[in-house]
């Protein structure tokens, strides 16, 4: 089975998304710019980086692509404080996973993109 190995969040304006996600995250992004007009700031997970907000003609933030959920750790509740305190919205408040015990919920980034958030009560 295949397993999510890299994500990239679209941003048009990479330092707002870059305080967003530490916001909301919890953790410093690291600035990756190898100039070819696609700047980033990559995701850790302590000493792996597991992904990155990415800015440049390539990434085009939207309402109605893919949408990405983040684990939302024993309670989901906190991220979604977190998401509106950085300047995001809910758009879908947590509600019960229908075929399990757990949550789900999703907010709208300061980028416009949707983005899930999941936890297991």
């Amino acid at each position: 089975m295949a397993r999510l190995a890299w994500f990239e969040i679209p941003a048009t304006d990479l330092a707002r998304a870059t305080a967003f996600y530490e916001s909301l995250l919890g953790v410093s992004l690291i600035p990756e710019d190898i100039g070819d007009g696609r700047p980033k700031a990559l995701i850790p997970d302590g000493d792996v980086m597991i992904g990155a907000i990415a800015a440049g003609p390539d990434w085009t933030p939207s309402s109605a692509g893919a949408v990405l959920y983040l684990d939302g750790g024993a309670d989901l509740q906190p991220m979604l404080d977190r998401a509106v305190a950085a300047g995001g919205a809910v758009v879908e408040p947590k509600q019960p996973v229908d075929a399990t015990s757990g949550f789900w919920a999703r907010f709208q980034d300061t980028e416009g993109n949707i983005v899930g958030v999941l936890s297991p009560g």
